[in-house]
């Protein structure tokens, strides 16, 4: 049987009413007691002034702040209203703006309404009450931002945090590892030899170079388009309004089409020059990350290697680092920490980042076929092994997974590829409490990083190739191996989910296998089109 709804209308005050406009409906009770009802409501009736002069008033405004701080979903009666802001912000994600003359259709409307769609419509008008009218910092920020768009004045830059390097000798001439190199009949480098190349900085609100590569991203360039879900920051800053493409257009590659040797030879496509740098974390095992750096030698299109030394300890005075062909910085941090992974270190000066453990054993043409995916689909997590979260009924709470399995909601960030700006994200804006449990447990920073980039996004990351593991053969144990690994990340999951406020993980379905670089097309073919 079908429970009808109920409807609460008050056609009088139980105590003085709030002073309004002659032609509007005036507020009645107290604030405490209209938040109280509001909690219990799906949706908010507010109607607009009978004067057609007036966009707003100060009820309705008080009525829509109240509806979105309670999480119901407002319903505005009235087509010439203007809600605060809406020129910049999607208010069609949060409330529902219905003409008078349509008010018949009101019930209707609101009953086609999934419960999906009423979950996301309750978190977003949340999301705008928090971030742009919950407190006066806040309104402050905001109309600062907005006077800023429409003047095209620009934000600062993102913060960077400042590296401190740790001198070391370098020279060693490094090998090559014969696993590194078995990479079939397959050429992974580029056409000639590329120095380190830095992709660019854009620096202003409105600069246009790349917007094309970014539609999908934001459809307007201004503080509040770009990921319009995170629930972070009112003002972002201006790096953060064209993430760049690392463009630095060259004939090579770039529309030529070609087969498969063609296509090994050159990055190709609408980007043809770019660069990433390896970020790896490491701790007091020396022989290990020695080890690793030598065989990133000759990895194509490598800017640099940033080395994070998460130990207190400096490295040996007589340890002697391996000469790659790119530079090497040695990082000292503040303290032993995980999320020291994720800092937006200034030395790092490319966009595409390839966090990776120092036990991570990745063959050259894995890492190469990953940087290609990774630049089709740089707002995502790109990675090799992927894990899944599950819902546990008997004890009603999440779990973490990691089973073989085709289904898959995480990607580990011991090995993937992401964009610098999740790193500023993660380490200045995402809030600190994720961070604190981090430290706490040594462990889930990577667990974090997925929940922040897939509730940005709402999108799942994308797994490369069938590898479900990263580590090398012989390498002392790391500390997943304990047994208290898997209960601590059970926890961390349950409380991340507390601090979001729903599960943003998402799961799918999708891997991506190499088949490109297998393709041979006939000579004769290569360079004829036919277009119907």
């Amino acid at each position: 049987m079908e429970i009808p709804p109920q409807v609460l209308v008050e056609f009088t005050c139980r105590n003085q009413p709030k002073p309004s406009l002659p032609t509007e409906w005036a507020l009645c009770g107290e604030r405490e007691d209209r938040l109280e009802l509001l909690k219990l409501s799906t949706f908010a009736l507010i109607i607009t002034p009978g004067d057609p002069h007036l966009v707003i008033s100060a009820g309705c405004a008080t009525r829509l702040f109240e509806a979105l701080e309670a999480g119901a979903v407002p319903v505005v009666l009235g087509e010439q209203v203007q809600l605060p802001y809406q020129d910049v912000l999607q208010w069609s994600e949060a409330a529902l703006v219905v003409p008078k003359p349509r008010v018949t259709e009101v019930h209707f409307l609101l009953r086609s309404l999934s419960d999906s769609d009423l979950l996301a419509m309750r978190r977003q008008g949340r999301f705008l009450w928090e971030t742009y009218f919950s407190t006066a910092d806040s309104i402050f920020n905001t109309v600062l931002a907005m006077i800023r768009t429409r003047i095209q004045i620009p934000a600062a830059p993102i913060r960077e945090e400042a590296a401190a390097e740790i001198p070391h000798r370098s020279g060693k001439a490094a090998g090559t590892d014969p696993n590194m190199a078995d990479n079939g009949d397959l050429d992974l480098g580029p056409v000639e030899t590329e120095p380190p190349y830095a992709s660019p900085r854009y620096l202003r609100n409105f600069t246009l170079t790349v917007t094309d590569f970014y539609r999908s991203w934001n459809s307007a360039p201004g503080p509040f388009h770009l990921f319009p879900h995170t629930p972070f920051d009112p003002v972002l800053p201006s790096e953060a309004k064209f993430l760049g493409s690392g463009t630095g257009f060259r004939p090579i590659g770039g529309g030529a089409g070609g087969s498969g040797k063609e296509f090994q030879a050159a990055l190709g496509g609408n980007v043809p020059r770019e660069q990433f740098t390896v970020v790896m974390l490491t701790y007091e095992r020396e022989e290990v990350l020695m080890n690793s750096l030598e065989r990133l030698n000759g990895l194509p299109y490598l800017n640099k290697v940033v080395v994070v030394w998460n130990s207190p300890k400096l490295p040996s005075e007589d340890l002697l680092w391996p000469d790659i062909g790119v530079p090497i910085m040695v990082v000292r941090t503040e303290k032993n920490s995980l999320n020291n992974r994720f800092l937006p270190w200034n030395e790092i000066e490319t966009e595409a980042i390839l966090s990776i453990d120092d036990d991570a054993h990745l063959r050259h043409d894995e890492i190469m076929f990953g940087f290609r995916v990774w630049r089709e689909a740089r707002d995502r997590i790109v990675g090799f092994p992927g894990r899944y979260h599950a819902w546990d009924i008997p004890h009603q709470s999440w779990l973490y997974n990691s089973n073989y399995s085709c289904e898959l909601s995480m990607v580990l960030t011991g090995a993937a590829f992401f964009h610098k700006y999740y790193a500023y994200l993660y380490s200045y804006v995402m809030p600190q409490a994720i961070r604190d449990t981090v430290d706490e447990y040594i462990n889930c920073e990577d667990i974090a990083m997925n929940f922040l980039v897939s509730h940005i996004t709402r999108k799942p990351p994308i797994k490369v190739t069938s590898r479900w593991t990263f580590r090398c053969p012989g390498c002392p144990q790391a500390l997943s191996h304990d047994d208290s690994h898997f209960h601590e990340r059970h926890k961390c999951i349950n409380f991340f989910v507390k601090v979001y406020g729903y599960m943003p993980l998402l799961y799918t379905q999708f891997r991506v296998d190499s088949v490109l670089f297998k393709t041979r097309l006939p000579h004769d073919k290569t360079k004829c089109f036919k277009f119907i």
